[in-house]
C-alpha cells in the first residue's frame, strides 16, 4: 500500500526479537477516546473525515480503513491551492530502496517541486544510520527544516530537542485551527499522539496501521480444522497438534515464540504493555495472564507445532504454500499480504481474532497509529511554518484525492499508464517514484485497503478489522513521555524476550521468571514506570 513495508516495520522496531507491545509507547484504544488526557488541556486537532469518494467499505475515527473495491474513477482535489512560495526546503527523512534519479535526472521530482512550489533538498538515513545521521546533524546545529523523529531508533533527548529546536506547532493544529489544513485534519486523534510530548504538538505524525499484531494463517489450512478460532487454550492447542505432520513437513506456527506469547496474552486478556489503576502502571510482564501466555507457549513447544528453524527467513512463503499455517505480522504488514506479489494470489488469508481463555472474548492490542513524527525547524518564522504545514498538508492527500494519486504514480503517459480503470507504473515511473518513498517518511495518507481484483480478500480484512476494533484495548501510555524508556527500554524489554525464547524451548524454567522481572525493574523498569506516572498525573 503506502510505504515500503518492510523497511518500515524494520525501523518500527517490529521484528521477531522485540515484535511484541513491549518498550514502545505503542498501544491505543479504540483510538483513544481519552487522548486529549495525554497533555491535560491541550485540544487534540479536529478530526474531519476527507469528504471524496465514498468507499465501498467505510472507515471511522476508532482506526478501521475505508476499503475500495475499485480505483476511485474521479479523484477530487484536496489541496485548493500551491502551497509552497518558492523557496527551498531541505529535510531529513528515511529511506532504505533502491537508489533514487536524482532532481536533474528525475522528472517526477522536477514535477514535485513544481506542483508544490518548492524544491525539496533531501537528506536520508536508512535502518542502520538513521540514528547516527539525526544525531551528527543535532549536534553540528544544522537542523533541517523537517526532520523525521524515528521511534525506537536511538534518538535520545526527544523531548527536550523539540523544545530547543521545533516550532511548537499547538497553536497552528489544536482543536479547530487543524482545518486550515484539510488532509491532517483527515489525521485521527490517536495518530496525532505520537508529536504530544509535555502537553504540546511537536511535529506532524506519520500515520500507520492503528492494529496491533495478529496471527495471519492460511485459510486453506486453518478450514480443515474447522477455522483459525477455539473456545479455550487447550483447543487451541490441539487445533495446532491437528495441523502439524512433521513427517509430512507441516506444523501450525513459526518459530517466533515472543510473538506468540504476545498472542497468547491477547487470549488471556493482558495489557497492552502497560495497566493504569488509580495512577498507578503495573507493565504486563507483572501480570498473572503474561505468565499464563508463556505457559502456553510452553504447551505448544513441547507438542511440536512450530516450525523446527527458528532462523527461517522466507517464512511468508511457507505459509503461502501452507507448510506453516500461520504468522505473526503487524497490522499494516497484515494488511499488506495481499500485495506481496505470488502470495496474495497464491492463497487466501484468514486472521486470528483472540478469544477469552474462559470462554469470553479476547482483547487486542492495537498499535499506535503512527510511525514518529516530522518536526519542523524553529528557525522559520510564522509564515514559513505555515507554508511548511500546508506542504505537508499535501504530502498528507488521502487515497482517492488529485494529489494523492500523483505522489503515488505520477504523470500519465511519463510515469504511469492506464489499464483497465487503474493506474499502472511505467518503466520509467518504477525508478523516479522511488523520491515518494523519501516524501512518505515526512507524512502520508492515512491507511485504507486497495487490492484490484481481490475483493474478497479485500473484504475479509475489513471484517477482520471491526472484530479487532470490538475487542480492542487502549496503551494508557500513548501520547506520553519517558527519557529511561527511549533510553534503555528497548534493551531492558529484549532481555527479557530472550528469557522468554529459553523458557518456551525449555533451556530455562519458568520459575527463573521472577527474578528476570525483578532484574528488568532496578534496570530501569521502575524508573520508566515513574516517569510515565509522573506524566500521566501532570496531564491530569
Amino acid at each position: 500500500m503506502n510505504l515500503n513495508r518492510r523497511s518500515f516495520l524494520g525501523l518500527a522496531g517490529l521484528t521477531a526479537a522485540v515484535a511484541v507491545t513491549g518498550c514502545s509507547t505503542s498501544g491505543g484504544g479504540t483510538a483513544g477516546s481519552k487522548a486529549g488526557a495525554a497533555g491535560g488541556s491541550l485540544k487534540m486537532p479536529t478530526y474531519v473525515p476527507f469528504a471524496g469518494p465514498t468507499p465501498d467499505l467505510p472507515g471511522n475515527a476508532q482506526g478501521l480503513d475505508p476499503g475500495f473495491l475499485k480505483f476511485p474513477a474521479s479523484p477530487v482535489k484536496s489541496v485548493k491551492a500551491v502551497p509552497g512560495d518558492g523557496s527551498t526546503i531541505t529535510g531529513l527523512t528515511y529511506y532504505d530502496g533502491p537508489i533514487v534519479p536524482q532532481m536533474s535526472g528525475n522528472a517526477f521530482w522536477q514535477e514535485v517541486n513544481k506542483r508544490l512550489g518548492v524544491t525539496f533538498q533531501l537528506d536520508t538515513g536508512n535502518d542502520e544510520g538513521y540514528p547516527t545521521k539525526f544525531n551528527t546533524i543535532v549536534a553540528g546545529g544544522d537542523i533541517k527544516d523537517f526532520m523525521w523523529v524515528a521511534p525506537n531508533q536511538g534518538l535520545t533527548k526527544i523531548a527536550q530537542l523539540a523544545e530547543a529546536k521545533f516550532v511548537d506547532l499547538t497553536p497552528f493544529v489544536s482543536g479547530d485551527a487543524v482545518k486550515e489544513y484539510p488532509n491532517l485534519a483527515n489525521f485521527q486523534e490517536m495518530t496525532w499522539q505520537a508529536a504530544v510530548m509535555n502537553g504540546k504538538i511537536w511535529g506532524v505524525p506519520v500515520p500507520y496501521s492503528f492494529f496491533g499484531q495478529v496471527y495471519a494463517g492460511n485459510k486453506k489450512s486453518w478450514d480443515s480444522v474447522d477455522g483459525f478460532t477455539a473456545k479455550s487454550p487447550d483447543e487451541l492447542i490441539e487445533k495446532f497438534k491437528q495441523l502439524t505432520d512433521a513427517k509430512a513437513g507441516r506444523w501450525a506456527l513459526e518459530p517466533a515464540y515472543v510473538n506468540a506469547v504476545a498472542q497468547f496474552n491477547q487470549i488471556f486478556r493482558g495489557v497492552n504493555t502497560w495497566k493504569l489503576e488509580g495512577g498507578k502502571l503495573t507493565h504486563m510482564f507483572e501480570t498473572q495472564e503474561y505468565v499464563s501466555a508463556i505457559e502456553m507457549a510452553i504447551k505448544a513447544f513441547q507438542a511440536g507445532v512450530f516450525y523446527p528453524d527458528p532462523k527461517i527467513t522466507d517464512i511468508a512463503s511457507k505459509v503461502a504454500q501452507g507448510t506453516v499455517a500461520a504468522q505473526v505480522l503487524s497490522g499494516a504488514g497484515w494488511v499488506g499480504v495481499p500485495n506481496q506479489p505470488g502470495y496474495g494470489t497464491a492463497w487466501e488469508m484468514t486472521t486470528f481474532v483472540p478469544f477469552g481463555h474462559d470462554g469470553g472474548k479476547g482483547v487486542h492490542n492495537l498499535a499506535r497509529g503512527s510511525v514518529g513524527f516530522t518536526g519542523i525547524s524553529n528557525k522559520n518564522d510564522e509564515k514559513k511554518t505555515k507554508m511548511l504545514l500546508k506542504v505537508l498538508d499535501y504530502l498528507a492527500a488521502p487515497f482517492g484525492s488529485e494529489e494523492w494519486f500523483f505522489l503515488n504514480y505520477g504523470v500519465a503517459g511519463t510515469q504511469h499508464k492506464m489499464e483497465k480503470g487503474a493506474p499502472v507504473k511505467t518503466k520509467e515511473g518504477e525508478t523516479q517514484l522511488a523520491f515518494s518513498n523519501q516524501l512518505k517518511f515526512m507524512t502520508q495518507s492515512p491507511e485504507f485497503l486497495y487490492y484490484p481484483g481481490m475483493d474478497e480478500t479485500t473484504k475479509a480484512i475489513h471484517t477482520a478489522q471491526q472484530q479487532l476494533l470490538e475487542i480492542s484495548q487502549p496503551s494508557p501510555i500513548l501520547g506520553h513521555y519517558s527519557e529511561t524508556n527511549i533510553d534503555k527500554g528497548q534493551s531492558l524489554t529484549s532481555k527479557v524476550y530472550e528469557y522468554i525464547e529459553d523458557a518456551v524451548t525449555g533451556r530455562r524454567p519458568l520459575t527463573d521468571f521472577k527474578s528476570v522481572v525483578e532484574e528488568w525493574k532496578s534496570g530501569g523498569g521502575d524508573k520508566i514506570r515513574k516517569e510515565f506516572e509522573e506524566s500521566i498525573a501532570k496531564a491530569g
